[in-house]
């Protein structure tokens, strides 16, 4: 274990190339940090501010690499980084409000170079190597630095992180501030390594072992982690030995896991007073120090206060910053609440960009193609147009993925940006998020619709919410493709219908083409949205016809069914793979003398309500079919607005045909699970009696 002061602080090593002036402020940032975490444990006992996470014990790990770190580099913190944060010029008041429970309204990630706090542990470890990857594909010389605790090293996030980094070379510094403890967990039942740096020669990077008590034994590691990680080197991780002497938060309470000997023998290895008796030694120590902290701690109180006087933002705030644009839907649900609750008008307008009239005229040469070739056109013409687009995912390179919808793309763009990645869905999806937040636009591919399950995390956690979290200080512009539902007989987990899922989740887009000319100007539009998209492609679609598709350049707007069969008896809607099942349902009754309109919704988040109302208005009847379970779906939801806003419209009870309840069946018996036209038929009858 690295160590230049020993807990007396006597040297015992060499001491870096710092200057008086430095040695003397790192002293001053550590004990501001300590006292930054003391007078907030002190506010949040008096109420003033919720659960907070102390990092008493853990100053000269933060303030130690702080120093090492560059004014160009990017750190990715955890939630206890506060002296870290100070190091780094936030205000207080920033970092108050939000143990204050205010929006991140101050937190500029770009001017101070920081990400937000990140709740889900470890989860942010992959957007430090997603940030660092994009940044280098940027000819930027910075690095990033994700710090952690010994707890995160269980988590799948930091196997995804460091794998990826390993095998990308990335500039990335992995911190671990190894406190023996997570909660009531300790060290010893997190791993059966001997060291927590042990884990990175799996990786293939150094790792590193350094008290973490020690200010400059945790300087000179960093730095040497940072020149070699901008010097090419590629990664490192460092286990920093450190304590924190407090709870893990407010909320714990740690004499039920820890004894107060085990303390107290830590005590003895204090950061501030080995540091204070390293300067004492040297002729260094004033104690004008001391009373310059108690007078810059003494702000954090007038700082709270500041915070306290402020008028509470509006509550429109509550639906802002979810998308770049406001849905037509998300206003409605505000100013519907705000009518109830008394009549005040909603602030809330929405951005009418969301429906922008039908589809515009497409012109120009066109070829006869397969959805599956249409996709590959549509991924060709972003890749042309934006230099920082990047494909990745698994197998996407040579193979084209496989279905195909990436081939050639390697040949065309080269290895940095159609990127064959690991086998990790939960690494893809976290190092896309950090390569959007480095200016990357993201074209990820998870290979089936059963796979994205342990990308859940990252998509729900962060994808949906960053642009809510920094209040639209940061965008996420990124594609997740799937192919996606049944009809093609696969092994389970390969014919899944998860949309459901991310259809409830705020922040997300969710499209589904069913046709080659939508899937080309809609995959083109995702690619320009400023926010996550989600674009799940029937797999049963992708050669499945042809069609003529303009071959030059076009967007379809997201957000608008379009109608694929005009009718006056009875609306059928339905998106995805079944909307072939309904049009032939539809040209079946037709022959009997029922006049179908089968609505295409193509974007199920948000979903055009719009055009199902008037259609509903029209015919009366409203029949809805979907491939996924029935419980839950988006059936579920276009029948509940109808039965909201349009139930006298009806002129008989509305009718869903969704899948069963149960997981997809084994191929071989695939068939009886798949909607028929019979069946759509059969329901679209029921309503005729």
């Amino acid at each position: 274990m690295l160590q230049i002061l020993d807990p007396s602080g006597r040297l015992v090593g060499g001491v870096p190339d710092l200057d008086d002036k430095d040695l003397v402020e790192m002293y001053r940032l550590m004990a501001l940090g300590r006292q930054f975490d003391r007078r907030a444990m002190n506010l949040q006992r008096q109420g003033r501010l919720g659960t907070f996470p102390p990092g008493e014990g853990q100053e000269a790990t933060q303030i130690g690499s702080a120093y090492a770190i560059g004014p160009e580099d990017w750190i990715y913190p955890s939630y206890r980084e506060h002296a870290l944060q100070l190091a780094r010029g936030m205000p207080p008041s920033v970092m108050l409000s939000y143990f204050r429970g205010m929006p991140n309204r101050d937190w500029d990630v770009h001017r101070y170079r920081m990400n937000i706090h990140t709740i889900p542990i470890a989860t942010q470890l992959p957007h430090a190597v997603g940030h660092a990857q994009a940044a280098r594909l940027a000819g930027e010389n910075l690095i990033t630095v994700v710090y952690f605790g010994d707890g995160a090293t269980s988590e799948s996030d930091f196997h995804s992180a460091m794998n990826f980094a390993g095998l990308w070379k990335t500039p990335t510094v992995f911190l671990c501030s190894n406190n023996g403890w997570a909660i009531s967990m300790p060290v010893r039942n997190q791993t059966a390594a001997a060291a927590l740096a042990d884990k990175a020669v799996g990786y293939g990077m150094p790792g590193v072992q350094v008290d973490g008590m020690d200010v400059l034994a945790v300087y000179a590691a960093t730095r040497e982690a940072v020149e070699r990680a901008r010097s090419g080197g590629g990664p490192t991780l460092i286990e920093a030995i450190t304590y924190r002497y407090g709870p893990h938060a407010t909320a714990d309470n740690p004499s039920l896991y820890r004894d107060e000997e085990e303390v107290s023998a830590w005590r003895d290895r204090d950061p501030l007073v080995r540091f204070k008796r390293f300067l004492v030694g040297e002729g260094l120590w004033s104690d004008e120090i001391d009373d310059q902290v108690k007078a810059e701690a003494a702000k954090f109180d007038e700082a709270l206060a500041d915070i306290e006087t402020r008028e509470e933002p509006p509550r429109e705030e509550a639906v802002r910053h979810i998308y770049a644009r406001i849905p037509r839907g998300l206003a409605r649900q505000f100013g519907t609440a705000m009518k109830r609750e008394g009549g005040r008008p909603s602030a809330v307008e929405p951005d009418e960009l969301w429906r922008i009239g039908y589809d515009p005229p497409l012109r120009g040469p066109t070829s006869r193609w397969t959805m599956a070739e249409a996709l590959n056109a549509a991924l060709r013409e972003v890749m042309d147009r934006y230099g920082n687009a990047v494909v990745m995912g698994e197998d996407v390179g040579k193979t084209g993925g496989v279905f195909r919808i990436t081939e050639g793309l390697l040949d065309r763009y080269g290895p940095e940006r159609v990127i064959d990645t690991p086998l990790c869905e939960t690494g893809i999806a976290g190092t896309a998020v950090g390569m959007a937040i480095g200016g990357a636009i993201p074209l990820v591919e998870i290979q089936f619709d059963g796979f994205v399950y342990p990308a859940f995390d990252q998509i729900v956690s962060h994808m949906a919410r960053f642009r809510f979290r920094t209040r639209s200080n940061v965008s996420l512009p990124i594609v997740v493709r799937w192919p996606n539902g049944g009809g093609i007989a696969p092994h389970e987990f390969h014919a899944d219908s998860p949309e459901a899922y991310f259809v409830h989740t705020p922040g997300l887009t969710v499209v589904i083409p069913s046709t080659a000319v939508d899937a080309k100007g809609l995959l083109t539009a995702a690619a320009e949205s400023p926010d996550p998209v989600l674009f799940l492609e029937p797999k049963v679609l992708y050669r499945a016809g042809r069609e003529d598709v303009p071959t030059g350049y076009y967007r379809l707007p997201i957000g608008r069914a379009r109608i694929r069969r005009p009718g006056s008896d009875v609306t059928v809607v339905t998106y995805g793979g079944m909307v072939r099942v309904a049009l032939s349902a539809a040209e079946d009754l037709a022959a009997e003398g029922v006049d179908c309109e089968v609505i295409d919704l193509r974007t199920l988040k948000p979903w055009d309500r719009e055009a199902v109302l008037e259609s509903v208005a029209r015919t009366g009847r409203l029949v809805l079919v979907q491939e996924p379970p029935k419980t839950a779906g988006m059936a579920a939801e276009v029948a509940a607005t109808v039965a909201e806003e349009a139930l006298y419209d009806l002129e008989a009870p509305i009718l869903r045909v969704a899948g069963f309840d149960a997981p997809w069946p084994q191929f071989g018996v695939e068939h009886h699970a798949i909607i028929t036209p019979q069946r759509v038929v059969s329901a679209i009858l029921e309503t005729l009696v």
